[in-house]
């Protein structure tokens, strides 16, 4: 009688243990996790622990979010596109400056300063190191190191080396570059041309611009909606405008 509880007891037990290890299985193989993958990723792919090269991550309307733990090397081919669309609108410029003026009624408001948000799938987390020739075309939020011409980030933290600057809805962390843009900037940005809808960190350039000044702005010529603390040539406020300092 022993024996046969024993028996009984060890194949449920048994049954339990086969049916667990085989729930992990197809939960792995659900959540299609790799360690190298090609970019544009697969919409097979959910995520990737290691190394990622290609060519760069683009709109993906079958999947809803990606991510990249580890290494993403991008060749990507924006600049020479970007160059070449530059260069076929020299012959309209004077019509592009004509229909992008914004008047002085809006260039104070919230719509003068904000940044659209890219609202594309799939939503791409990178948790690492990202080096790139270009930028991404799909909605990112980084954590970590960026080496690029240029990007675009939803939310960005870490620090981010590029060539013509980055845009970022949040930012916390060190941008470096020639133009730099975001909606919410808790860390600093250094370049030619700085701008933020919200500064609670610093500003550090030749033109900074910000609407709601919580930080620091130095450079050459600062701009604030608000007060705030400026270090410059010459400093604007909504209450006064001062050369050196200003608050």
């Amino acid at each position: 009688m022993k024996t046969s509880i024993l028996v009984v007891l060890s194949f449920v037990f048994g049954c339990s243990y086969g049916q667990n290890s085989i729930l992990v299985q197809n939960d792995s193989v659900e959540q299609h996790s790799q360690i190298f993958s090609l970019s544009p990723m697969s919409k097979k792919v959910d995520e990737v622990n290691g190394l990622v090269l290609g060519i760069g991550h683009v709109e993906n309307k079958n999947i809803e979010n990606q991510t990249i733990n580890g290494i993403n090397i991008e060749a990507n081919p924006a600049p020479v596109v970007g160059a070449f669309m530059a260069f076929m609108s020299l012959g309209y410029l004077p019509e592009i400056i004509k229909n992008n003026k914004k008047s002085d009624s809006i260039k104070n408001t919230e719509e003068g300063y904000k940044i659209k948000n890219m609202s594309y799938t799939p939503h791409l987390k990178l948790n690492g190191l990202n080096i790139s020739t270009g930028c991404f075309f799909t909605t990112t939020s980084m954590s970590g190191l960026n080496i690029s011409a240029g990007n675009k980030f939803k939310n960005f933290n870490g620090l981010s080396i590029t060539v013509l600057g980055t845009i970022a809805d949040h930012q916390n962390g060190i941008a470096i570059g020639i133009y730099n843009a975001n909606n919410d900037l808790a860390g600093s940005t250094v370049g030619v041309y700085n701008q933020s809808y919200q500064l609670s960190g610093l500003h550090l350039g030749i033109f900074n611009q910000t609407r709601i000044n919580r930080g620091l702005q130095i450079g050459v010529l600062n701009k604030s909606n608000s007060k705030g603390f400026q270090l410059g040539l010459w400093n604007v406020n909504n209450k006064r405008s001062m050369p050196f300092l200003n608050w």
